[in-house]
């Protein structure tokens, strides 16, 4: 398959795409237009992400003990001229630096994949899984993203935008634990790691009901790490 071939097919035929990654794991076009549709993704939301942190900074009075008043005051201004002055190369380098972050994530992933799949099956290779997680993602990079790039613009914030269960409860604090476990139950992700699981299923040469159970198996173990980190991160705010 070429290039747009796997593409559009990885949103109209994902079992037919997948079993040709699995055949001829092609992976470094998949690579380059995901870190495409990242670097994107982390220019546009780059200016909203950065007057949302000053908000939140501003209003922490945990952060403002722990600084100290002078320090405190001089963060918080350092952070109001990020937010107040985002030039086009800051925007720039914060996109490419987002997109390199996210890739290397994803080189992790693979690996953490092949490794939970090995348990159940002595077939496939990393680079059979590296190359289908890339493809798999083109429903959260360019999809996911795209949605969220223009619910963000559109409310010119990042904290109150979610494409997960937190978007059936606008009233949640963004902030909270209960937002924040809600938003990481992402539609998206929850699409994107079902049609990974067509992958797993021809990579390690498993039924689907397996390949299902592997592929849902990480996303919950991912999603819990996501979850505490995000909560860890914010109780520190």
């Amino acid at each position: 398959m070429k290039t747009g071939e796997r593409l559009i097919g990885v949103f109209i035929k994902p079992k037919e795409t997948f079993e040709s990654v699995a055949e001829k794991p092609i992976w470094v076009d998949a690579l380059i237009i995901v870190l495409i549709a990242l670097a994107i993704y982390s220019y546009l939301i780059a200016p909203f992400a950065a007057r949302d942190s000053y908000n939140l900074f501003q209003q922490s009075t945990k952060l403002k003990q722990q600084l100290g008043e002078e320090r405190f005051q001089t963060f918080l201004e350092e952070a109001r001229k990020k937010a107040e002055g985002m030039t086009t190369t800051t925007r720039l380098t914060q996109a490419l630096t987002g997109s390199l972050v996210g890739i290397i994530g994803l080189l992790f992933q693979a690996l953490l994949l092949f490794v939970l799949a090995r348990f159940f099956s002595s077939h496939g290779t990393y680079k059979q899984v590296m190359a289908a997680l890339f493809h798999a993602n083109f429903i959260n990079a360019i999809l996911g993203n795209g949605l969220r790039s223009l619910l963000i613009s559109a409310k010119q914030s990042v904290y109150n935008v979610s494409t997960g269960l937190a978007v059936f409860f606008p009233g949640l604090d963004p902030t909270s634990s209960s937002y924040m476990i809600l938003t990481s139950i992402d539609f998206f992700q929850l699409w994107m790691f079902g049609v990974l699981a067509y992958g797993l299923a021809a990579i390690f040469k498993i039924d689907m009901k397996k390949a299902l159970i592997i592929s849902y198996l990480f996303w919950g173990l991912k999603t819990l790490v996501n979850i505490v980190t995000g909560i860890w991160g914010m109780s520190r705010i």
